[in-house]
């Protein structure tokens, strides 16, 4: 359940009753306190007073409260979600655990996770295909390393797969590894024994994430074109 500081107290248990007060928040002055039968009964942001009509002198059954409530915690969650995109793109599971640390339920995560999908503002193919280009561009990381980051972040693996294969060709992945081998090499060039030398120039490319046939592919191509030490 998410949970947000109301001025009035501690919110009672949800009894049917009357309004008899409407007290906009020192705290926050986009919520406001709602008294039912003189007793603070709990806090809604003051948008929620024009959605649902809410007046003093209003009579509120619990169900009415509880919708109130609920369609508040909902708000709340939505916003949280967005702040947090705010920052950056996220995967739905990266969502759906923020909320969580958050205190927002499971059935309010799941609904506002749903919301976002409505909006277009979740898309975990998208994300994976951004992320995989990104990454692999910029910093020259295999599919073995990309694999292990996308399922980190929640990324379903028949997804990673269906990503990795449509946005990386063979060539491509020798091509970038060829590169990291190039840049390496010499400074393994303190390593006196050559069969060391390989073994560690290997073990940096299954490091970034490329595999190990191509790992031996590479690290061959390379000895053939440079004397060792």
């Amino acid at each position: 359940m998410g949970s947000t500081k109301d001025d009035g107290g501690p919110p009672r248990p949800l009894q049917a009753g009357t309004v008899t007060r409407l007290a906009g928040q020192q705290r926050n002055p986009e919520r406001v306190s709602v008294f039912i039968d003189g007793a603070f009964a709990f806090g809604v942001h003051a948008d929620l007073l024009v959605e649902f009509g809410l007046c003093k002198g209003q009579a509120l059954s619990v169900e009415q409260q509880r919708r109130l409530v609920e369609a508040d915690r909902a708000r709340a969650a939505l916003r949280t979600a967005l702040d947090y995109l705010g920052y950056r793109a996220r995967t739905e599971h990266e969502i759906r655990q923020k909320l969580l640390r958050s205190e927002f339920d499971e059935a309010v995560a799941a609904r506002t996770v749903a919301r976002l999908h409505e909006l277009g503002y979740l898309d975990d193919a998208a994300y994976a295909r951004a992320y995989v280009e990104v990454r692999f561009r910029s910093r020259g990381y295999g599919p073995q390393r990309l694999r292990t980051e996308l399922l980190r972040r929640g990324v379903a693996p028949p997804l990673i797969e269906a990503v990795l294969d449509g946005a990386l060709g063979q060539e491509d992945m020798l091509e970038a590894a060829r590169s990291h081998a190039a840049k390496r090499w010499p400074r393994l060039a303190a390593e006196a024994d050559p069969r060391k030398r390989r073994k560690k120039l290997s073990e940096y490319l299954l490091r970034r994430g490329f595999s190990y046939e191509t790992a031996r592919r590479v690290v061959e191509e390379l000895e053939k074109t440079v004397d060792d030490p």
